[in-house]
């Protein structure tokens, strides 16, 4: 028989090899015959079960473990153990109380100021995490197994503040990265999600599946660890189509992922919330069964602040629709108190005071009581503006945007948006106040055109995204297309021109500049406006369309009311008459006769025999009425009415099995009533 010694010795070696197959379960239990071996208080046996439950996941369990036996030990320290639990564990004030102790410990220590970095990342505050990713990464040596994880890390962080501030400093260009590995891949796509390219997004979130997928061959990675990453990246792939306008691709996706049950909170809710958008207010029974998904304990644990965030707003936006008013407007205060900055609340308040009461007004009051609060909230102010051109108020409505312009003067962009200016010359136009739509319109060309000129970004924060350089080069003919449009509305005919034809000298294959400028130019220029008509593509002939009848087609009358020409040798074809098919009774039986009397009602069929009182009445008759076939003492031995009885005449059908019918029951003799005994009376 071994001995003790040799006994711990095999477990260890065993321990090993399990550990770096990354069969965890076994070496938890090769952890416990080791503790059974040398005892329950075995320090380094016990620092490995601790290490083995963390890599199980199970972090409540290790803390537990830790809490019992080293509270006093200071032999060993387990202090990045613990704060990686409380890290898993989102208890992010023993953390920080934690970290504090370990960074005054181990001063500069690169383990730490990782832990420091992920407990920031977990928290949502990805600037804080950035700051000390860059600098370590640029101190790492490249053969220290760390730079790739923080490699990785860096991008997450990177990827989450653009979803979380998507117009926030810092958007780095990760085109020239090394797109060797899965995760760096997703990371940067999910950094060009957050940043709106959505095409080059798809692009490498499809590598990094293939990428998945391949690792898995290679490696020896369990495949459950396997499907759980392609159902992150297929999540994510199916959102980039998602917000695109690619619902059915979406969909499909989602519901893959769904029948592949993964078991991961995160991903789960996720699809859950987004399926629901999708599907909108077209099933809200459905909708509430995937927000009870989006909104439990396990998927709290696991998403991120803002992911959570949207989810809870919209819970709020779904009681809306569900007409649950006064829920609504609970969750939409509840959520106010974590989130004061989310403008969005605000406006599903007053959209649950205007559906519930069917007054505008009240809820306008309660916007002008939140844009005080908030004036620089453009949410709130157009919501307002809605309200007031639902009840007819244009001059209500152009009041508040100029206020919310005049809160935003300093911010010269947010006053030229081309929706904002759109909208601004529309309520001038309404309100009679066309100089002003023009200067508006004038003011606003001008400062896109010159911005698009100069060759620079707006302002900083685009200056390093892409998507941003795209969208001011779109802006600028937007606006340049309005103040043309105007002009020529306004009969000014030769400044339209003029913005017409630089229009179409940026994009000569803009058929609605193009056709702009000939009408421009009808008025001032017909020659030109000729020579520009070649350019349009030309009208294609329809066959199957009639000029002649088009013709006869009064404007505002209905085509039934045409005056029909009665040469014409155009006959109507009848329309065929279908018969509907014999409705049958659920037993009908095709070789069974039915019964002749079946639609007369029960108690006038030949058949039919009366029950309890309605027998007897049936047999005797009211008072004074003759009976066929009896005598006045009902004996039967009279027959006054002097003929033969009658009896019902059977109907010519086809034999079939008949039950006899019962034979009357004779009456029971009247018992005789007992003498009462005679008792002892009151009186």
């Amino acid at each position: 028989m071994a001995s003790k010694e040799q006994q711990v010795a095999s477990v260890i070696t065993e321990l090993s090899t399990s550990t770096h197959d990354y069969d965890d379960e076994r070496s938890l239990s090769l952890c416990d015959q080791w503790l059974k071996l040398q005892g329950d208080n075995d320090t380094l046996a016990l620092h490995c079960k601790i290490v083995t439950l963390i890599r199980l996941g199970k972090y409540h369990d290790a803390l537990s473990l830790i809490g019992r036996k080293f509270r006093d030990n200071k032999e060993i320290d387990l202090t990045f153990e613990k704060l990686y639990c409380y890290y898993r564990t989102n208890q992010w004030q023993q953390a920080a109380e934690l970290l504090d102790d370990a960074k005054a410990t181990h001063p500069n220590n690169t383990a730490v100021r990782f832990l420091e970095a992920q407990l920031l990342y977990g928290q949502d505050k990805f600037q804080q995490a950035i700051d000390i990713y860059e600098p370590l990464l640029q101190e790492l040596d490249e053969q220290d197994p760390m730079l790739s994880e923080v490699q990785v890390n860096l991008l997450a962080a990177k990827a989450g503040l653009g979803f979380l501030q998507p117009e926030a400093d810092g958007v780095v260009d990760v085109d020239g990265l090394d797109y060797s590995g899965c995760e760096v891949t997703y990371n940067s796509a999910s950094i060009h999600l957050a940043q709106g390219n959505y095409a080059r997004a798809a692009e490498l979130l499809e590598l990094a599946r293939k990428q998945c997928n391949e690792r898995s061959k290679l490696q020896d990675v369990a495949q459950e660890e396997v499907d759980e990453d392609l159902a992150v990246i297929a999540t994510q792939l199916a959102y980039t189509y998602q917000v695109q306008g690619r619902t059915k691709e979406a969909l499909t996706i989602y519901q893959d992922v769904v029948n592949s049950k993964i078991h991961d909170g995160a991903v789960n809710a996720v699809i859950a919330n987004n399926m629901m958008t999708i599907q909108n207010k077209d099933d809200l029974f459905d909708a509430a069964k995937k927000m009870k998904l989006a909104t439990g304990k396990e998927a709290d644990a696991k998403l991120k602040q803002y992911q959570k965030r949207i989810i809870s707003r919209n819970e709020a936006l779904l009681q809306m629709f569900m007409n649950k008013h006064g829920s609504c407007k609970e969750t939409a205060q509840r959520l106010l108190k974590q989130y004061p900055d989310m403008d969005e609340l605000y406006v599903i308040l007053a959209a649950a005071t205007y559906h519930q009461q069917h007054k505008a007004d009240k809820a306008i009051e309660e916007l002008k009581t939140y844009a005080k609060q908030h004036p620089a909230s453009l949410a709130i102010r157009f919501a307002a503006v809605q309200l007031d051109l639902l009840s007819s108020q244009p001059a209500a409505a152009l009041n508040t945007l100029e206020d919310y312009l005049d809160h935003v003067h300093d911010d010269v962009k947010a006053t030229h948006r081309p929706a904002v200016v759109a909208l601004q010359v529309w309520l001038y136009e309404q309100t009679g106040q066309a100089e002003k739509a023009m200067s508006v319109l004038d003011q606003a060309s001008k400062y896109w055109k010159d911005n698009h000129q100069a060759g620079m970004p707006v302002s900083a924060k685009s200056s390093s995204s892409p998507s941003a350089e795209s969208q001011q080069q779109q802006t600028t003919p937007s606006i340049l297309k309005q103040t043309a449009a105007f002009k020529l509305k306004t009969g000014r005919y030769s400044d339209a021109a003029a913005d017409y034809e630089q229009l179409v000298k940026a994009d000569p294959t803009d058929t609605q500049a193009i056709a702009g400028l000939i009408s421009a130019y009808a008025e001032v220029d017909p020659a030109k406006a000729e020579q520009y008509g070649d350019v349009l593509p030309p009208i294609t002939a329809n066959d199957t369309l009639n000029v002649d009848d088009l013709e006869s087609v009064v404007p505002g009358v209905k085509k039934g009311y045409m005056k029909k020409d009665p040469s014409s040798d155009y006959v109507k074809a009848p329309k065929s008459k279908k018969k509907r098919a014999p409705l049958l009774p659920k037993d009908y039986d095709e070789n069974k006769t039915p019964d002749p009397e079946r639609w007369i009602a029960t108690r006038d069929r030949s058949t039919y025999r009366a029950k309890g009182k309605a027998k007897k009445a049936a047999s005797r008759g009211p008072q004074g009425m003759v009976m066929e076939g009896g005598g006045i003492g009902s004996t039967g031995s009279a027959r006054l009415a002097g003929r033969q009885p009658a009896s019902p005449e059977p109907a010519a059908v086809e034999p079939t099995k008949t039950e006899p019918a019962p034979s009357p029951s004779k009456p029971k003799p009247k018992q005789q009533q007992k003498k009462k005994k005679g008792g002892k009376g009151k009186w």
